[in-house]
């Protein structure tokens, strides 16, 4: 329908009464009907297992699910989707428009973890200008970065994202994120840098969690796969590549153009946000354009039908994006337990990234650039885990679908942590037992490739989980937020152990106990989410939590 033939259609409609936004019709989706978003109350107490079969009516040509999705109904002063194909619709939009967007949303994912790490070859440069020899502080410089970007986005962007929508929350956070590696590249003390390293980290770093919304925003649960596989990349790939590049940066320019180049590659990723990315929330598209049409046909009283700020101000709405991720992490056991496997999964990740350089120095005595080079081993084995279990994650949910007979079950997305369970613990031995027995270099170097397969074993089946449970009750970015949170806050301080233990107990025993806690842990609760996940996931659903 085009935007004429829209306005003349909207102007014949008749002028409404006044109605009570909380008395909205719940009827079946037509045309000339348009449901609420439904409240808590109204949800169902567990996410419904679906039947595979042909799209019954109301649905996209793609097959998509919109029951509840909002439509123009003027009569009543609500603004909606013109057809349940609209193409302004972000489930609509066409393959090319929704992978521009997300292009832009997985470079500026990449580009965050990338920085926690970028500098780690250089630690004793930067060990040496500040006179630092404390394990602990220099450990820190890398750890608080990622302890800014495990809280930042829960307490600011996932609830600012609400209000004011996707694209500019994470463009401007970009440019917060940029100015404050200028600021690392200019100081000169230890505690000066490690604020700005912390909130970079803190106020920079919207697209980690904002990222899990827009993905929610566009695809639907049976083409989230390659979605979340391909924003997966950003996590996992950017801690292994950071090194690689800054190893040979800090031994030939120095470690502070380090980040100048990430203040020239943060300020790019802005600008590119503001200009090619579009809005994806679909309740700030229904905003805008219920704005539009109160100047067009001299209709103040239009609203939006998926208004979901209309009861309460913005101060209530942002005190409420923050406290739901922590409500789910702390009340609905999914959340909590696959958000403790995700903490122990990045905890070890980022062990690995503050020994190796102190290891490959000390032992092997090798250059900064060539250390960066190791974390090659573990960028290879996450490409290999792309390559497999992203592009096969969907698939692997057809066929499980098939074979318990149509009925889809969301817990058929983790069946790969029976693979993480297993990589992970062994990459500990592996990596330990070779720097206790001074094992030749590449025999260190390849223990990281099963870490690095494992972690992609566990990060994509974990987030597409949480997409396809929770998107029904709005709560894919709150529940992706929670995780996030408890994993980072973990990756960050969990290492500061590692000296002290490798200290007392050695490379070997200290990783095999590291490796057994994992497998114990890692093990029953990827067992237990297989065969009573759906049990656990009924028993305890989300409540009382959507706006």
């Amino acid at each position: 329908m085009s935007r004429s033939e829209t306005r003349q259609s909207l102007s014949s409609a008749s002028a409404p009464s006044p109605i009570d936004g909380n008395n909205a019709p719940n009827a079946s989706v037509t045309t000339n009907q348009v449901p609420y978003r439904k409240s808590s109350a109204s949800l169902p107490s567990a996410l419904p297992t679906q039947k595979q079969e042909e799209p019954p009516p109301g649905t996209s040509p793609r097959g998509e699910t919109l029951a509840e999705m909002p439509l123009m109904n003027l009569d009543k002063g609500l603004v909606g989707w013109e057809s349940t194909q609209d193409r302004e619709n972000p489930m609509n939009w066409t393959a090319l428009r929704k992978w521009r967007t997300m292009t832009l949303v997985i470079i500026s994912c990449f580009m965050l973890p990338f920085t926690s790490t970028v500098f780690a070859p250089g630690e004793s440069y930067v060990a040496a200008d500040f006179h630092e020899s404390n394990l602990v502080v220099l450990s820190l410089m890398i750890s608080l970065f990622v302890f800014g970007f495990g809280w930042g986005p829960m307490l600011l962007h996932a609830p600012l994202s609400e209000l004011y929508g996707r694209k500019y929350v994470i463009a401007i956070s970009n440019f917060i994120f940029a100015m404050f590696q200028l600021g690392c590249s200019l100081v000169n003390g230890t505690a000066a840098f490690m604020v700005c390293r912390f909130l970079g980290g803190f106020l920079g770093c919207a697209g980690i969690v904002v990222g899990g919304g827009v993905i929610s925003d566009m695809f639907t649960k049976e083409n989230v796969g390659k979605a979340s596989a391909m924003f997966g990349l950003g996590p996992l790939l950017g801690p292994a590549l950071g090194p690689v590049i800054g190893g040979f940066m800090a031994e030939t320019v120095g470690w502070r153009w380090t980040f100048r180049l990430m203040l020239i590659f943060g300020c790019m990723v802005a600008v590119a946000m503001l200009i090619v990315a579009e809005e994806t929330h679909p309740g700030r598209l229904l905003v805008q354009k219920t704005r539009r049409l109160r100047k067009e046909l001299n209709r103040p009283e239009l609203i939006s039908a998926m208004d979901i700020n209309k009861r309460r101000t913005p101060r209530e709405v942002f005190w409420f994006g923050i406290s739901r991720p922590l409500a789910l992490l702390g009340s609905v056991p999914t959340v909590t337990f696959l958000g403790l496997y995700m903490a122990i999964a990045f905890s070890f990740l980022y062990i690995f990234m503050t020994t190796v350089p102190r290891v490959f120095e000390g032992i092997y005595n090798f250059s900064s650039g060539i250390i960066g080079l190791c974390y090659l081993g573990m960028g290879c084995g996450q490409l290999t885990g792309i390559v497999t279990i992203g592009s096969t994650n969907d698939k692997l949910v057809r066929y499980l679908t098939k074979k318990n007979k149509g009925i889809r079950e969301p817990e058929f997305r983790l069946r790969p942590l029976l693979l993480s369970c297993v990589l992970i613990p062994a990459a500990m031995f592996w990596y330990g037992w070779a720097i206790q027995a001074r094992a030749h270099w590449f025999a260190v170097v390849a223990s990281l490739y099963p870490l690095g397969l494992g972690m992609v074993a566990s990060m994509i089946p974990i987030q597409t989980y949480f997409i396809e449970c929770f998107a029904p009750y709005g709560l894919s970015a709150s529940a992706t937020a929670a995780g996030n949170c408890f994993r980072m806050t973990s990756a960050a301080f969990f290492p500061l152990l590692a000296p002290s233990l490798f200290a007392r107990l050695g490379h070997g025993w200290g990783c095999s106990v590291l490796g057994f806690i994992a497998f114990a842990l890692c093990g029953s609760m990827a067992v237990g989410f297989i065969y009573f996940g759906k049990r656990l996931r009924e028993r305890f659903p989300p409540r009382g939590y959507n706006i």
